[in-house]
């Protein structure tokens, strides 16, 4: 029975923390290096025709995320899809709560090098989201580094 009301109360508060994510990934910004740039696309596939490009520091709206691309609109009116990795969506520092069964691993970057581990139950600030390569969701934190949103709860 705890076992059951544990995992209801996990899918609970996954589906309570994709909802909020939801509405915060409306905006975004690309996160790729200054200089750098990442071509717009007709359709979620790498292999669609290019339609635009963003650089560094460009914002806009996503509508969308599908095989890991999301459809955005940017600030000067371009439509089209995006490798949702090179988007960050920033949202006002919240803090949360680590909620894992031991430490929690902290990245670099989603898909990148492992930096340290954080103690469960640990409070840290979140300062954006983005998802992984594989389309995983992952919190933006203070100090830097990102950790899986799966294992965050807004602190009371």
């Amino acid at each position: 029975m705890k076992s059951w009301y544990k995992a209801g109360g996990i899918l609970l508060l996954l589906a309570c923390l994709m909802v909020s994510a939801a509405q915060a990934d409306r905006a975004f910004v690309c996160a790729v290096h200054k200089g750098e740039w990442v071509w717009i696309r007709s359709a979620p596939d790498k292999a669609a025709m290019k339609v635009g490009q963003i650089r560094h520091g460009y914002e806009g709206e996503i509508h969308e995320i599908r095989n890991g691309y999301a459809r955005i609109t940017t600030t000067n009116g371009t439509k089209g899809w995006v490798d949702v990795s090179y988007l960050d969506m920033p949202i006002r520092e919240k803090v949360y709560v680590l909620i894992a069964d031991g430490p929690v691993n902290k990245r670099e970057t989603p898909d990148g090098r492992f930096l340290m581990r954080i103690k469960a139950g640990s409070r840290i600030s979140v300062l954006g989201w983005r998802y992984s390569k594989k389309g995983e969701l992952w919190a933006r934190v203070f100090h830097g580094g990102y950790v899986k949103a799966e294992y965050l709860r807004e602190a009371e």
